[in-house]
């Protein structure tokens, strides 16, 4: 099989989890013996492969996707998405942005024929690869896609994550028994109820991590919320021991999103062995079950609550063993690889 990945143009001037999955999904997919490329819109030739898969249902990748179609290739689409009530209203600009985000949102329930450019990305696809159970039942709901189109592809966690070495971080920083938080500083992961949850604490709280290009004013929220206790590391690259080191060295991680599908990062804070407070919202209970504790991400002293419990509880290894028996990108190649011969046949 010649195989294509592709992303949405900007994708990498703030990367994120998509990119992570998409760049890891090709590690161990490459690991099995499958050449796996990506996409330049100066070089390649679409006519050369015939899968193109693509990450994120972010409209701006269509255009590849139907030029793809058209030239007989199959299309497969890592959905990485998520739709309800709450995350719709819960945007950046609550005067304007709220208000729209929920009425599509109500439309979509109400007509979920209507077209749109996502719901053509999903037409034209000839798979589609959600994270979890609950993410194709969203889709299937609201834009009317049949089930058989579905594969569910868990994400997946670099297991090398729990031999990381606590005191490269505690010996930089000189922080520890800390709270970490890991990922873009931007509204969708409300950092600003975060700090909040902290804003009278004495409780060391790590935030590594930039901040979005568009979403300045918010980041400028967040500083100004922050005191002492609030430390702002700036981005760490994935590869990066120093990365692993502050997942290993944390007591508690915490990712209090509006949703998150599950979280990469709260996977890899759970491989490292940390405990995990993570948001309600989202496909997060089907990954973690009852090994965390879950809040509610509009209420900051729920976000405190739950982390002083947190803090006052022992590491258990249950945790870890759960990710690492079943998200592992070794898993994770398998079962893609094996989608794609679920389509390649049918061609």
């Amino acid at each position: 099989m010649k195989v294509l990945y592709n992303l949405y143009p900007s994708a990498f001037q703030n990367p994120g989890g998509g990119e992570i999955q998409m760049m890891q999904t090709k590690k161990f997919i490459e690991k099995r013996g499958l050449n796996v490329h990506l996409f330049d819109q100066w070089k390649t030739d679409l006519g050369n492969y015939e899968i193109l898969h693509t990450f994120g249902s972010v409209k701006y990748a269509l255009d590849v996707m139907e030029a793809a179609k058209s030239k007989g290739l199959k299309n497969a689409l890592s959905t990485i998405c998520w739709y309800d009530l709450r995350s719709a209203w819960h945007s950046p600009d609550f005067t304007a942005s709220s208000y729209k985000n929920t009425a599509r949102y109500l439309a979509k329930l109400a007509f979920p024929r209507f077209p749109s450019m996502r719901r053509r990305m999903f037409e034209i696809s000839d798979l589609l690869l959600p994270n979890s159970v609950m993410e194709a039942e969203q889709i299937s709901r609201l834009f009317a896609i049949g089930p058989d189109k579905f594969v569910v592809v868990p994400n997946g966690v670099d297991i090398s994550f729990r031999d990381g070495d606590a005191e490269l971080f505690r010996r930089k920083y000189k922080i520890k028994d800390f709270v970490l938080y890991v990922g873009r500083i931007e509204p969708r992961k409300n950092v600003a109820n975060m700090i909040k949850a902290f804003k009278n604490s004495d409780i060391p709280l790590v935030i590594i991590g930039d901040h979005v290009s568009m979403y300045s004013a918010y980041y400028r929220q967040c500083r100004e919320l922050a005191g002492g206790n609030v430390h702002f590391i700036g981005r760490i690259e994935h590869d990066d021991p120093m990365l692993k080191s502050a997942y290993k060295a944390c007591d508690v991680f915490l990712l209090p999103s509006w949703f998150e599908t599950p979280g990469l990062s709260a996977l890899e804070a759970a491989v490292s062995g940390a405990k995990i407070v993570i948001t309600s919202g989202g496909c997060t209970k089907e990954y973690f079950g009852d090994f965390v504790l879950y809040v509610n991400p509009s209420k900051p002293g729920d976000i405190y609550g739950a982390v002083a419990e947190a803090l006052n509880s022992r590491k258990s290894e249950g945790l870890k063993n759960h990710v690492v028996k079943n998200f592992g990108w070794e898993n994770v190649a398998e079962i893609t690889i094996g989608a794609y011969r679920r389509i390649a046949a049918e061609c």
